[in-house]
């Protein structure tokens, strides 16, 4: 007659060897998904002016006086737009601003490439911060109207497009008063929210032109506009 097989004990040591195991996996997730969030891109390197309070030297010496010349033509015209002049502009606005519940959003720029442009500041959340990149490809569709192509939003390095669409939502919803006398610019924000097309139209001076082409290079961007009758 066979002898019963007694049963297999098992090792306390096992079991907590697994359970550690298990936590330090979880743990350097954790961890890893941090440093991700966490990451601060080489490329975002935001200006900060000497004189913030003073306004801008491109604005006042060169892109302003440039526009305005040209806008009394009454004819189309092409504006070239510098990078690191719209930075200057940028840098001396009101920051940090408000971007949705306690969301802030500090220090951003922006970035011109080969018909691509990327928009980057800092998103911050109490003392918690993370540099947030939106990528897009703008482009004009046969209809003449605009569209942004945002392709991705990232946190650091992590996938964020749905919640900083939420947040961009949230901060138009807060602040739609101030859109009362402005409602083609009202529609614009709330396409590019949507990654919808919108109409090129905006208001300056007294003068409304219509963007009717773009191109974007390194460091530059240029717009056709057209005054509109």
């Amino acid at each position: 007659m066979k002898k019963p097989i007694p049963p297999i004990k098992k090792d306390k040591s096992s079991v907590w060897l697994w359970f550690w195991t298990l936590a330090a996996v979880a743990a350097g997730a954790a961890g890893g998904m941090f440093l991700l969030f966490r990451h601060a891109p080489a490329a975002y390197q935001p200006l900060q002016p000497d004189n913030p309070r003073q306004v801008s030297p491109y604005l006042t010496h060169q892109l302003g006086p440039d526009f305005f010349s040209r806008v009394q033509t009454d004819k189309p015209f092409e504006l070239h737009i510098e990078q690191a002049g719209l930075n200057d502009i940028i840098s001396r606005y009101d920051w940090p601003q408000p971007l949705g519940g306690d969301m802030l959003l500090d220090d951003p720029m922006v970035i011109f490439a080969d018909q691509a442009v990327f928009l980057m500041g800092s998103l911050k959340y109490g003392n918690v911060s993370s540099i947030v990149t939106i990528a897009a490809l703008p482009s004009m569709n046969p209809d003449g109207k605009m569209r942004l192509n945002i392709l991705w939003v990232r946190l650091g390095m992590m996938p964020a497009t749905t919640l900083v669409r939420t947040l961009a939502q949230k901060a138009f919803d807060d602040n739609r008063d101030s859109f009362a006398e402005e409602p083609q610019l009202e529609a614009a924000v709330r396409a590019v929210i949507h990654n919808e097309p919108f109409e090129p139209v905006f208001s300056i001076s007294d003068q409304t032109l219509r963007i009717t082409r773009l191109s974007i290079k390194t460091g530059q961007a240029t717009l056709m506009l057209e005054p509109e009758k």
